[in-house]
């Protein structure tokens, strides 16, 4: 009995022992984890840059990374340069003479040339189904009129018993015969006029589409050149009618041409999905030969523009980015949009107001950071429950 209590008392004790031992690792275990999770965060807390929060990154104070950025104040300067490039070239010319102007354009291609003279004789068309509708419309009210005044004489006549009532019915039946066909003659003459401008109009967009202004066909004056420049679809909400534009033939080097843009296509070309701007340059000693090619710069009336270092903007998924002041070591990741550069800078569209500090030269040591920013984004993104606002 005694034996069989100290076993079990034995056992007891041995139980409680290991439990302890068991214990005792849990606890050295979390005590180790908490440690080096401390260790881990000191370390984060210390590095010379990390994120410190969305769209945000640490730059340690007084570090060699810092001393290598550097720091502008992004202001705003008035400017004369074009707002964006694009290329172009000469579609016509209008030579001086004393011949009709529709002889005298010169085009670009064969092809144009066909659809300008295919667009003359539509208009001449609809000028002639014009005047014929209303002279057809003429003829009809006269020839009405003066069946209506043989009716009203011979039911006077037959009234006074002069004249027999047949010859009343004949008269009221050839009236109704000349409404039927004057209706008819107007029906035909308005549906041909219809076509002719449906025509004029195809062809119209025809011209649009083939690089020029019908618009400017019709009002150029003598010894002028049409020229059209391809505006990129991503930036066509820079250009406009009315801007001022200056012309750099490639065919006439050192030489510089000041035009204003007159128009816009209604529609992007299909071939190079480009907008269309059109503008007419003076041209009387036809320098400007049909299907020269040119570069553009379109905006260059004076305004008022942030500039900043080119080398402060990053590019990375197809956007642009800056990083800009958020207080003592934060520096704020913001898109822009950019415009040209202009020597060593580049123009900000969007995106800054003037004022801000940003990095200038040194941003390129930062972009990991912006990548890992976009990386993290779209992580985020990718795990997002369905049906839940982004």
């Amino acid at each position: 009995m005694t034996r069989r209590l100290f076993s079990f008392t034995g056992r007891r004790l041995l139980f409680q022992f290991c439990g302890g031992v068991f214990a005792a690792a849990i606890l050295f275990l979390l005590a180790s984890s908490q440690a080096g999770q401390a260790q881990q965060n000191s370390a984060d807390n210390t590095a010379v840059v990390r994120l410190a929060g969305p769209r945000t990154v640490a730059v340690k104070s007084g570090s060699l990374l810092e001393q290598k950025l550097d720091i502008s104040a992004v202001a705003k300067e008035q400017i004369t340069t074009p707002l964006l490039l694009a290329t172009g070239s000469v579609v016509a010319h209008l030579a001086p003479g004393s011949n009709p102007s529709e002889d005298r354009w010169q085009f670009n291609t064969i092809e144009l040339s066909g659809v300008y003279a295919d667009w003359q004789r539509a208009r001449a068309e609809k000028e002639f189904n014009v005047k014929r509708l209303e002279k057809i419309r003429e003829l009809t009210t006269a020839q009405t009129q003066s069946q209506k005044l043989v009716v009203e004489r011979l039911r006077k006549l037959v009234a006074t018993g002069t004249e027999a009532i047949r010859d009343l019915t004949a008269a009221e039946a050839n009236l109704l015969q000349v409404q039927l066909e004057g209706q008819k003659a107007v029906y035909e003459a308005e549906t041909a006029l219809t076509v002719s401008m449906r025509n004029r109009a195809a062809l119209e967009r025809t011209l649009l589409q083939d690089g020029v202004d019908p618009a400017l066909l019709e009002n150029a004056p003598s010894g002028t050149s049409l020229i059209k420049a391809d505006v990129p679809e991503l930036k066509i909400n820079l250009v406009s009618a009315g801007q001022t534009c200056v012309t750099k033939f490639y065919g006439l080097p050192g030489q510089t041409f000041t035009g204003r843009v007159k128009s816009l296509a209604p529609a992007l070309s299909a071939e190079q999905h480009t907008l269309r701007a059109f503008f007419e340059l003076s041209d009387p000693d036809n320098k400007f030969k049909p299907g020269m090619y040119a570069e553009i710069g379109l905006g260059t009336d004076p305004r008022m523009a942030i500039l900043v270092p080119s080398d402060g903007v990053l590019h990375s998924k197809n956007a642009d980015f800056v990083f800009i002041g958020d207080g003592p070591g934060l520096w704020k990741i913001s898109e822009v949009q950019v415009g040209e550069s202009i020597g060593d800078k580049v123009e900000i569209l969007q995106g800054l107001q003037g004022g801000e500090r940003i990095i200038g030269n040194g941003a390129i040591l930062l972009k990991p950071m912006l990548v890992q920013t976009l990386l993290n984004e779209e992580a985020a993104k990718e795990t997002q429950p369905e049906g839940v606002a982004k």
